[in-house]
């Protein structure tokens, strides 16, 4: 269900149209995983990596995104039509409907005033692919991605920028990322700091990018999901689990666990921001929160410990089957002693 006092009437901004859709994706209760899937099923395509770039920048969303978005999330045509006037009118540039009404004039009309505009004239607030799209378009036809020419904004930013100044921006740059890199590679000479002690002395062992699978020290199965759009994890028999693991070293010991769905293809192993409680999950990448883990040796295993949580993976049963939790990190506790083998 989603939250009755979301208002598009009420965003006066592209960055609060955005968060106003960043809220009914969390009311929805819907990761971005189950949006997609939900779109298509209204014969919609929208894909994971186009909504996980909409709703995390604060630009204007081209209208077939908002279109699949809202629809997947259960909007009536009547609240869509609601929605997509508020983008319309955010994207003109015109008053809300609380100070009167539009100015009579169609979104084409300012996309072409905004190719001719000078640097006086042309609004501020509109990007270039966000005053083209053909509002008139029913929400099916609308929901087709549009792919933008990077040459074209070029060729724009070209036109209103002198020469010098971006040569002078280009050079800035270049001898900025020089210093920073002197500065980390400094800094990544300097001896870390003493932390916090692990559950045991024993050292965390070196990650290599490679393909893995992570069993349960104590009974059969591997690392799995279920057959469905949760992205939770449970321990099911190793010729059936899926998606396929790899890890991918992130700096100071730790590591993500990179996932490679059948159908949604490549993720992170993590935390959905949406979900109820932290509980480890599959998602996309720029959707999951926590995704950065260690390995801790501990009594002929080790403990899969999440560096933001603190905490590690544990089986435990849960309805006939075994899942996989966080839990308080425990050498003692066979339940979270995993091996980790390559594939």
């Amino acid at each position: 269900m989603i939250e009755p006092g979301i208002d598009p009437s009420t965003a006066t901004t592209a960055a609060e149209f955005v968060e106003l859709l960043r809220r009914v994706r969390i009311s929805a209760e819907l990761s971005y995983r189950q949006i997609a899937q939900r779109a298509r099923a209204h014969g919609v395509a929208l894909p994971i990596s186009t909504l996980a770039t909409a709703l995390n920048r604060d630009t204007m969303p081209r209208p077939e995104v908002v279109t699949a978005m809202l629809l997947a999330c259960g909007c009536s045509r009547e609240e869509l039509a609601r929605w997509l006037t508020a983008r319309r009118r955010i994207v003109l540039g015109s008053p809300s409907t609380a100070d009167g009404p539009a100015p009579d004039r169609s979104e084409s009309d300012v996309t072409a005033s905004d190719e001719t505009a000078s640097d006086e004239t042309a609004p501020a607030e509109a990007a270039p692919e966000e005053t083209a799209p053909d509002e008139a378009e029913s929400p099916e036809a609308q929901a087709r991605p549009v792919a933008v020419d990077p040459r074209d904004r070029w060729r724009r930013l070209r036109a209103r920028v002198p020469l010098w100044l971006i040569l002078a921006v280009v050079v800035t740059a270049g001898a900025g990322g020089a210093w920073w890199a002197a500065e980390r590679a400094d800094h990544t000479a300097t001896p870390p700091p003493t932390g916090s002690p692990s559950p045991t002395s024993s050292p965390a062992p070196s990650i290599a990018a490679e393909s893995v699978r992570v069993r349960p020290l104590s009974g059969a199965g591997c690392l799995s999901e279920h057959s469905g759009t949760t992205g939770y994890l449970f321990i099911e028999p190793c010729a059936q689990a899926f998606p396929a693991l790899s890890t991918e070293p992130a700096g100071g010991g730790a590591f993500r666990i990179r996932t490679d769905h059948p159908e949604f293809g490549p993720g992170c192993m993590g935390v959905d921001p949406v979900a109820a409680d932290d509980r480890p999950s599959d998602g996309y990448c720029p959707d999951v929160k926590h995704q950065l883990f260690t390995l801790v040796a501990a009594s002929g295993g080790h403990l899969v410990r999440n560096v933001d949580l603190g905490q590690c993976l544990a089986v435990r049963p849960e309805a006939g089957s075994r899942s996989v939790i966080f839990a308080d990190c425990s050498a003692e506790d066979p339940a979270q002693l995993f091996v980790i083998d390559r594939v």
